[in-house]
C-alpha cells in the first residue's frame, strides 16, 4: 500500500487480514480465472500473469507481497499505522506492541507420511526463528520449499517445534468432535416397480408330452408307422431330455427394488467452494466451484452434512452448509463416504414436479 492509494492488498484479493496461504492461493487463482477464464496450474501460479494487463499486475503484486512473510508483516504494519494516524507517538508504540506478539506462531500445520509440514505465520525476528529451527533439527530431518514458504520436518521432532512455536499442535492433542447438521424426517417414497418379462418355462413338459403322444400312437397304430422311424423319434426325444439343463432364469426370482435417482439444482452461498474426492476437509480437492454457476445435486450422506454434486465432468462431495438446494434434500439417495460415485451424471428414474 502506498500514499496514493488507501486500498490494501487484502482488499485487492478480497480476503481477511488473517487469511492463510491456502486462502491467498485460492483467491489469486479465482481472480485470474474470472478475468481471463483460465485455470492456473502450479507453474503458472509461480510465474504470474502477463504484466501488460493493469488489473492482473495489481492482483499479482498483492499476491506476491502477502505470500512473503516479511513483506506481509511490513504491509500489515503500514495498514496498522494508517489506521492509527490520529494517535500520539506513545499511543502508536503501545498499539504496535499489542499488535505484534512476542512469541512465534504457525499459520499452517499438517501431518503426512511421517512428516510435519509447517509455515511460519509470525515472529519478531524471522532470522532468529530460522536459526532456532536449524539448531534444534538436523539437516537430514528438515527441508524448505521456498515457493510455498513451507518446512518439511521429521515427525519425531515435534517436541522441538512445540518449544519454538506457541500454537504448535501435538499428535496427541484432543480435537473437537465434528459438528453434525440437523436431520429431518425422511418422506415416504415408494419407487416404481418395473416387471421384467419372464421366459416361457413349459419346454420340458412339451417335450415329455410329445414323447408320450408318440409312444401311445406307436402302440395304437403299429401298422401305420415304420419301426426305424419310431426308434429314431424316441432316441431323439430322450437325447433332448438328457441334454436339457435348467437355466437360472427358469427358477422364480425376487423382483429387485430399485432405488430412485433424483437430481436437484443447487446454488452456492459463497463466491467459491471446493469440490472434494470424499466427504471431509482433509479430502483432495477435485476443482474449485464458482458461485456464478448452478450445479446438480444427486446424493447426500445419511445425516445430510455432505452432498454429492456434479460439476461438468466432475462428480464429488461438497459440505452442505455452503450450498442451497432448490428442493427438499432429504429426498436424495443416500451415499456412504467410501462408496464409489458415478463416473457420469445418472439419468433420473423419478421426476419431482414443481408443486412438490
Amino acid at each position: 500500500m502506498n500514499g496514493k492509494s488507501r486500498e490494501s492488498f487484502y482488499q485487492i484479493l478480497g480476503v481477511q487480514p488473517n487469511a492463510s496461504q491456502e486462502v491467498l492461493d485460492a483467491a489469486y487463482r479465482r481472480l485470474v480465472r474470472l478475468h481471463t477464464g483460465e485455470y492456473l496450474d502450479d507453474a503458472a501460479l509461480v510465474a504470474g500473469p502477463e504484466p501488460s494487463d493493469p488489473f492482473l499486475a495489481r492482483v499479482d503484486q498483492a499476491y506476491r507481497q502477502l505470500s512473503d512473510p516479511l513483506k506481509r508483516w511490513a504491509h500489515d504494519d503500514e495498514v496498522q499505522e494508517a489506521q492509527l494516524l490520529s494517535l500520539t507517538e506513545e499511543e502508536l508504540e503501545l498499539a504496535r506492541k499489542r499488535f505484534e506478539p512476542s512469541d512465534a506462531w504457525l499459520s499452517h500445520q499438517r501431518r503426512e507420511n511421517g512428516f510435519l509440514y509447517i509455515r511460519v505465520g509470525w515472529a519478531m525476528d524471522f532470522t532468529f526463528i530460522r536459526d532456532a529451527v536449524h539448531a534444534a533439527i538436523p539437516e537430514s530431518a528438515r527441508a524448505y520449499n521456498p515457493r510455498l514458504n513451507e518446512w518439511r520436518i521429521d515427525a519425531k521432532y515435534e517436541d522441538e517445534l512445540a518449544a519454538i512455536f506457541s500454537n504448535f499442535k501435538r499428535a496427541d492433542a484432543q480435537t473437537p468432535p465434528p459438528q453434525v447438521g440437523p436431520t429431518y424426517p425422511r418422506p415416504a417414497f415408494r419407487p416404481t416397480t418395473h416387471r421384467a418379462r419372464q421366459p416361457w418355462k413349459g419346454w420340458p413338459f412339451l417335450i415329455i408330452g410329445g414323447l408320450i403322444v408318440a409312444t401311445v400312437g406307436a402302440l395304437l397304430f403299429p401298422n401305420t408307422r415304420v419301426a426305424s422311424v419310431t426308434a429314431q423319434a424316441t432316441t431323439t426325444a430322450m437325447a433332448l431330455l438328457d441334454s436339457y439343463e435348467p437355466l437360472e432364469s427358469n427358477f422364480p426370482t425376487a423382483t429387485p427394488t430399485l432405488t430412485p435417482i433424483l437430481i436437484f439444482s443447487g446454488t452456492l452461498r459463497y463466491p467459491s467452494v471446493n469440490l472434494r474426492k470424499w466427504p471431509g476437509t482433509e479430502a483432495p480437492v477435485l476443482r474449485l466451484l464458482s458461485g456464478d454457476e448452478t450445479y446438480q445435486v444427486i446424493g447426500r450422506l445419511e445425516d445430510s452434512s455432505w452432498y454429492v454434486v456434479a460439476a461438468g465432468d466432475e462428480i464429488g462431495w461438497m459440505a452442505a452448509w455452503p450450498i442451497e438446494v432448490d428442493k427438499e434434500p432429504t429426498r436424495l439417495p443416500v451415499y456412504t463416504g467410501g462408496q464409489i460415485l458415478p463416473a457420469t451424471l445418472p439419468t433420473p428414474t423419478a421426476v419431482v414436479s414443481e408443486s412438490e
